[in-house]
């Protein structure tokens, strides 16, 4: 087997690298980053673009894009809130007890499955079945859900009339400084982390996923059902950017229907950290792991430009930086990959020798 070079390997462990950097840097520039305050609160801003960035990693890896997650985001969060009160009332409200708050969480989250395998599912079909290009349909997604969710909440924010699950999804289960951040919605993105890694890695449907990416051709004629991974992808995203979405509204106890319209928007976080955590532009290689490691080493960055002052304008620089930088470098060992391919190292390296060999003879 052909050693990589050092780029290649570079390449291969860059967020570890920008990770211990970032973290090196900021622990010089800002010694309190390090105190357990500030890293529970920058874990916790990361647990949402971590659950969307699960899906996005999948469609990625099949060699698709997935534009819509913002929206998507919108969506479970407005609909966990507007459907939990509208269940709550249903049931009785106050009146209702402990028997009336489950139940109307319960259904609340069966229609955010709903509506996110629903957007899935579309987006799925349009591309796998229908042939039409991920951006496209996924872009007039975005725009047709953000539209479906300014109708729903009619441009207001919507505010939760029970703090029954509030006080309970992000308490603390450990109190002790730095663990005091395992909380059961960190436990919850960090199971689906887990778990989609394993698939990914471990079993046959993640296996065929990468073939699909590298070569749908030969994926076909190898017998995998091409136009099926493809859309269970899309599934997968419109799902996992739903839980994420509704999590996130529950510790709020609020949601908007515009969330990220103002800052650094999820879905750029999502598609930056995607990519710097080394899944491939055209697919076929990524890992959810590394999606997360890079979510968290640029809301890092974010947290600590904060910390130290700056505004959001520093943060969309850096961000851009950081995403230029990656892809610059990914793009040039794409390249040289490109002009080694197909080449066997033993002929190469007698080729080196008969070079040699000519030139003392000259």
């Amino acid at each position: 087997m052909e050693k990589k070079n050092i780029s290649g390997l570079i390449n291969d462990y860059r967020i570890y690298v920008f990770l211990i950097i970032v973290f090196i840097v900021f622990a010089i520039l800002y010694p309190p980053f390090f105190l357990s305050p500030n890293i529970k609160a920058l874990m916790t801003v990361c647990l949402l673009p971590a659950a969307a960035g699960i899906g996005f990693t999948c469609v990625m890896i099949g060699g698709n894009f997935d534009l819509s997650i913002g929206a998507i985001i919108n969506s479970g969060a407005v609909i966990v809130i507007g459907e939990f009160n509208r269940f709550y009332r249903l049931f009785g409200g106050d009146a209702g007890g402990d028997g009336a708050v489950v139940k109307a969480w319960l259904l609340a989250f069966l229609c955010v499955v709903g509506i996110g395998v629903g957007i899935g599912a579309i987006n799925g079909f349009l591309v796998a079945v229908i042939r039409v290009h991920s951006f496209i349909v996924t872009i007039g997604m975005l725009t047709a859900v953000s539209g479906f969710v300014y109708t729903y909440c009619k441009g207001n924010t919507l505010s939760c009339i029970s703090y029954s699950l509030v006080d309970v999804i992000d308490k603390s289960l450990v109190n002790l400084p730095y663990l005091s951040i395992i909380t059961p919605r960190f436990l919850v993105i960090i199971g689906l982390v887990a778990v989609f890694e394993f698939i990914l890695t471990k079993m046959k449907w993640g296996y065929e996923l990468f073939m699909v990416g590298s070569n749908k051709e030969a994926a076909f004629y190898a017998g995998i059902k091409t136009q099926r991974k493809v859309f269970q992808t899309f599934l997968i995203s419109g799902l996992t950017a739903a839980i994420g979405g509704a999590l996130f509204a529950i510790s709020m106890n609020a949601a908007v229907p515009n969330y990220g319209e103002r800052g650094i928007a999820p879905l750029m976080v999502v598609l930056a950290a995607t990519i710097i955590g080394g899944t491939v532009m055209t697919g076929g290689s990524g890992s959810v792991v590394k999606t997360l490691l890079a979510v968290i080493t640029i809301q890092a960055i974010f947290n600590g430009l904060i910390s130290m002052g700056m505004g959001f304008d520093a943060q969309e620089l850096s961000a851009g930086v950081l995403l230029g930088a990656v892809v610059f470098f990914e793009s040039f060992s794409l390249y040289r990959q490109s002009l080694r391919r197909g080449e066997r190292p033993v002929l190469v390296k007698e080729a080196e020798e008969m070079k040699l060999r000519a030139r003392s003879t000259v």
